[in-house]
């Protein structure tokens, strides 16, 4: 970037009017629905000048929840530019400051624009995880690079978490969810703790801070959740059957969830819990059963030949307008080493995407079962014909990045 651009960032602060508009309701609204709470530490009204205010991301509301808890503080916040297409959100998109980034690769024009907040002393709203939990439980890498971006803004940081947050809206479910959800947020380091520390101190507490199970929080607190179709969408996420092993052969209704090929059938609770019927079988929480399909892929990838292709629809994402423009079909496929397409354009060129796995510890995936791959800040989007696939997917290349940088499991 010359340095003319790098003059040229433009940084709007958020607006004022639309501030007060949005955030005092949202206020009321979320104690009506979620008998939202804010546990906020009393250190964080002593901070003068900007901070950065980072979160883990379970639920679709974290960004408003943000906002309640460091009222009357507007922040500058920090989203996938996937974002910028929401049709709901563009004509606020100027009045409310929002800094687009790119997810999963290193996006230095955003960072610089972060830094140019900072420095004219916005405070900003970011979600270093990337995505919304899909399990209820964090993202199972964080990299080491958030240490040195917060060492670099050189600003207070704070972190955020609701507790309940991912209950009342899970990634896997539409459906209508009432409970209750606390947010806790606490100032994590001063300008001169920041300052002080190596960043491997840094990251070690981040690590920390960054390290939650709502699945497990639901049922220590007894934390009922009142919805009609509790189970509805479970499939999604739970695709493989514990009884005989058929994937992708799960479905549910609004309370139950059985595989359509040995009919092992379970119930879901208002407190989280997972029954399973009569002669069934069924891990008594999400997050379990889902630890259950990531040992099934361990040991998918631990063959020397393992390889999964399924056909796509190719789409791109036009950065000047954030429309998705169909691009062609072909086949997302996932070795040992990487992740890639292999298809054809809409003129019947051959096309050609490849991502090595070690670079890659997450995907962003869609409910609407898709995968984002960025490349070069193109976003790419493949929708599975088949309508399934994305969770493998997802869990296929977390799983081999640990495998390649000899992670822990756990």
């Amino acid at each position: 970037m010359s340095e003319k651009t790098k003059q040229n960032i433009v940084v709007r602060k958020p607006s004022k009017l639309l501030y007060w508009l949005m955030v005092p309701p949202a206020k009321l609204l979320a104690k009506l629905l979620f008998g939202f709470r804010v546990h906020k530490d009393k250190l964080i009204s002593k901070v003068k000048g900007p901070m950065v205010v980072i979160g883990t991301h379970s639920c679709t509301m974290d960004v408003a929840f943000m906002m309640i808890a460091l009222m009357p503080r507007p922040l500058n916040i920090v989203c996938g530019r996937d974002v910028f297409t929401w049709k709901p959100v563009k004509p606020l998109l100027r009045m409310a400051g929002l800094i687009p980034i790119s997810q999963f690769e290193m996006d230095l024009g955003s960072i610089r624009t972060m830094k140019k907040a900072v420095e004219m002393g916005c405070s900003l709203s970011l979600f270093p995880e990337g995505k919304r939990s899909i399990d209820g439980r964090n993202l199972h890498y964080i990299s080491p690079s958030l240490a040195k971006f917060l060492k670099f803004m050189d600003a207070a940081v704070v972190m955020c978490h609701n507790n309940g947050g991912y209950c009342v809206s899970p990634r896997w479910s539409r459906a209508k969810r009432r409970g209750r959800v606390t947010q806790v947020t606490k100032l994590l380091f001063t300008v001169e703790q920041l300052r002080s520390m190596s960043v491997d101190e840094v990251y070690k507490k981040l690590k920390e801070e960054f390290t939650y199970n709502d699945n497990l929080y639901q049922r220590e607190h007894n934390l009922k959740v009142r919805c009609k179709k509790p189970a509805l969408g479970l499939h999604y996420l739970l695709y493989k059957c514990p009884n005989c092993g058929a994937e992708y052969e799960m479905e549910s209704t609004d309370n139950e969830i059985f595989c359509k090929v040995c009919g092992n059938a379970a119930t879901v609770t208002e407190y989280g819990e997972i029954i399973a019927k009569e002669n069934s079988v069924a891990y008594s929480r999400l997050d379990i059963w889902y630890d259950y399909e990531k040992e099934s892929v361990r040991e998918e990838i631990a063959r020397p030949d393992f390889y999964i292709s399924h056909p796509v629809k190719w789409r791109v994402n036009d950065p000047d307008t954030n429309i998705y423009h169909d691009m062609g079909e072909g086949e997302l496929y996932i070795n040992s080493s990487e992740i890639g397409f292999e298809g054809k354009d809409l003129n019947g060129g051959r096309k050609s995407i490849v991502i090595p796995l070690k670079y890659l510890f997450t995907v962003v995936q869609k409910v609407d079962e898709a995968i984002d791959l960025t490349v070069d800040g193109v976003i790419n989007r493949f929708y599975f014909k088949d309508k399934k696939y994305s969770a493998k997917y997802n869990l296929i290349v977390e799983e081999s990045f640990r495998k390649i940088h000899g992670l822990d499991k756990n």
